[in-house]
């Protein structure tokens, strides 16, 4: 059975008083009866009753060291229960390790980061659970923590199950009283999450730094960040944007109608292609699109910027020439529709692009993309003796195609559905461009077929009538 000290104390106590007490009664017996009591034998009996008083004081001394050790071991105690509590909670990896690099401390986080290696760590180093080129480079920060007497910030990369983890550690030299280092403390803090968003970022601000279109961060009032693409379109230098109000830079006519853009971004309605100017450093006048969100819990705007004053301006003068186009247009098919010829315009497909009514009626079909450009589709083109057949490649149409220009070429046309007979003049014109290439092509076609009955009849009743009035045959 063990025995406290505590009870060692009292023991001990009890049994130096008795041999005391037995001492004493002793030697008053040994003293003879009728002897009287001397000096010398007073000095024994005080020396006596001075060592029980001794003994008792000692007791008690001890008792109350004994009770205060107590009291501080126990209070020590609590106060590594508390630390190892505090550090059990902390959600960074913490270790103390001795200067030879064994563990005298971990929390239970440092503990199961290496669960898997090692079940208990206290009294092990990093050599006895990690590869060798892992525990070389975080006991080489350890020292480098114990030659600068200080703490210092190193950044550890882990390997662990689901792949590396970075650590920002805190390593410093733990002092005893005497000022001198017997242990090193660390605190680990997993910024693997971090140093990922810092990449994002890093990425992100690389992004908006090279974009070719112009991003803006802004408030209601003011650009909060701008990229160079912005400052390169306006001529602002990045400072000269972000220290001054917005609608400084925005032409005048244009401010109101901004405002309320914004207004609608409160809303939570993005800015889609809104249009609007602004004044550049030299004076100049560009037209800018915004597409535009709202961060609704912050309020800051997000927007694309680009330039789109040449689009603006290539628009209008499109519309301008569109509209001359159609005034054109308009003219040609005025002059056109007041020509008595059939008149009708071909690409190089071959295709009709264009027909005035009387060419409609003359093939009679309504729709000027079904009009042939070959007369021989349907008709039986012929010289007007009416029998000889007119070669196909000698027709205007054809000989325009070629670049030559034709002049009344008198044919008679057959219909080859009717049988109607027409006496025709067709004349053929290229349309060339600035290459001299032929683009299309004119035909016109002028029915002659009554005026030749005409001239047939005034031949006729000339000859009837020549003999009445005197003239002779000859």
């Amino acid at each position: 059975m063990k025995i406290s000290f505590e009870r060692k104390i009292a023991f001990g106590y009890v049994i130096n008083l008795a041999v005391v007490i037995a001492l004493g009664l002793i030697y008053w017996k040994q003293m003879p009866i009728s002897k009287e009591a001397s000096f010398l034998d007073w000095i024994s009996l005080a020396l006596i009753l001075l060592s029980i008083g001794m003994l008792t004081v000692v007791f008690f001394i001890l008792r109350t060291q004994l009770k205060a050790n107590k009291t501080y071991q126990q209070q020590l105690l609590n106060n590594q229960i508390l630390l190892q509590s505090i550090i059990d909670n902390a959600t960074n990896l913490i270790s103390v390790k001795k200067l030879n690099g064994e563990y005298i401390l971990v929390n239970k986080q440092y503990q199961k980061l290496f669960q898997s290696k090692e079940k208990d760590l206290i009294g092990k180093t990093n050599h006895d659970f990690l590869p060798k080129e892992v525990a070389d480079v975080f006991r080489s920060s350890d020292l480098d923590a114990l030659k600068a007497s200080k703490e210092i910030y190193v950044e550890e990369t882990l390997e662990q199950e689901d792949g590396p983890h970075i650590y920002l550690s805190v390593k410093f030299p733990l002092f005893d009283t005497s000022n001198r280092a017997y242990a090193i403390g660390n605190i680990s803090t997993d910024i693997t999450e971090r140093k990922k968003i810092e990449q994002s970022l890093k990425a992100a601000d690389t992004f908006f730094n090279l974009s070719i279109d112009s991003l803006v961060i802004a408030t209601k009032d003011s650009f909060i960040k701008v990229n160079p693409s912005l400052s390169k379109l306006l001529g602002y230098s990045k400072e000269q944007l972000l220290e001054k109000p917005f609608t400084d830079f925005i032409y005048p006519e244009d401010i109101e109608t901004t405002k309320k853009e914004i207004e609608k971004l409160k809303t939570g309605t993005d800015i889609v292609n809104f249009k609007n100017r602004w004044v550049c450093k030299d004076g100049s006048i560009k037209w800018l699109s915004w597409n535009a969100t709202a961060d609704q819990n912050t309020g800051l705007m997000y927007a694309i910027v680009r330039d789109v004053t040449e689009e603006l301006q290539l628009k209008q003068e499109k519309e301008i020439e569109l509209n001359a186009l159609f005034e054109s247009q308009q003219k040609l098919n005025m002059i056109l529709e007041n020509i008595s010829d059939g008149v009708i315009v071909a690409n190089t497909d071959k295709k009709v692009i264009l027909a005035n009514n009387n060419a409609h009626e003359f093939f009679g079909i309504v729709e000027e993309a079904h009009i042939p450009i070959n007369f021989s589709d349907q008709f039986e083109v012929l010289y007007p003796d009416g029998k000889t057949q007119f070669p196909a490649q000698n027709l205007p149409a054809e000989r325009a195609y070629l670049g030559e220009i034709t002049d009344d070429v008198d044919v008679l046309l057959r219909n080859l559905s009717t049988n109607e007979m027409k006496r025709v003049l067709i004349s053929g014109r290229p349309i060339v461009n600035n290459k001299n290439e032929v683009v299309a092509i004119v035909v016109t076609m002028k029915d002659i077929s009554k005026y030749k009955k005409l001239e047939e009849e005034l031949k006729r009743k000339d000859a009837e009538t020549r003999p009445k009035i005197g003239y002779r045959k000859q």
